[in-house]
């Protein structure tokens, strides 16, 4: 190994840690108003937080490895291969780096979804509770179930409940990272219960 070998390792582990922590989750829900705080900007921070430790950790390698080679460079040769063995290896590092990239990426979702999915879930508690009355009692809201009868076009109230109840899921399934399951509302509802009821 030489110096020309570790500096250019270095700067493609330095390379891609730095590119990551530059790159961002978003979500078309960012920019959305919510009543109170937005949830997908409290799992945004999670997971960016996550994403920035750890690919600054591998960005940190990158430097260490130019640290070594300062401290230890007086043992090595500058360079003792070819101009092509360098392309070579710089090719090979760069294909490393990316492939590292999704594998990294899929351990700090891992370690981000520990941290986000508790605060999610306390976060949409009342969303779910508010969508779940709603089409277990047929599209009704618990104020409207004694008057239901005496309101003007009641299939109108009862039609506009549902369409509520319908963004309420879908907006806890993208916050749960979850592909809607069915399109009947109920079996949807059934398939983030669990989510909640076990917390």
């Amino acid at each position: 190994m030489d110096k020309t070998s570790l500096n250019l390792i270095s700067i493609v582990l330095g390379g891609v840690g730095l590119f990551v922590v530059l790159t961002k989750f978003s979500v078309p829900e960012l920019h959305a108003t919510f009543l109170g705080s937005n949830p997908f900007a409290a799992k945004r921070d999670i997971i960016e937080s996550v994403m920035t430790w750890l690919f600054t950790g591998l960005t940190l390698l990158g430097l260490l490895v130019q640290v070594g080679v300062a401290i230890w460079g007086n043992h090595l040769a500058e360079r003792i291969h070819t101009t092509q063995f360098y392309v070579v290896l710089f090719v090979l590092m760069l294909a490393f780096g990316v492939a590292l990239v999704p594998v990294l990426t899929s351990v700090g979702n891992r370690v981000a979804r520990r941290a986000w999915l508790p605060q999610v879930v306390e976060n949409q508690k009342e969303v779910y509770k508010a969508a779940s009355f709603i089409i277990e009692h047929d599209g009704w809201r618990e104020d409207q179930l004694v008057t239901k009868d005496t309101l003007p076009d009641p299939e109108r109230y009862r039609t506009a409940n549902l369409d509520t109840a319908t963004r309420q899921v879908e907006q806890i399934e993208k916050l749960l990272e979850l592909a809607p399951c069915s399109a009947d509302l109920r079996a949807r509802l059934n398939a983030i219960k669990p989510f909640f009821e076990r917390r």
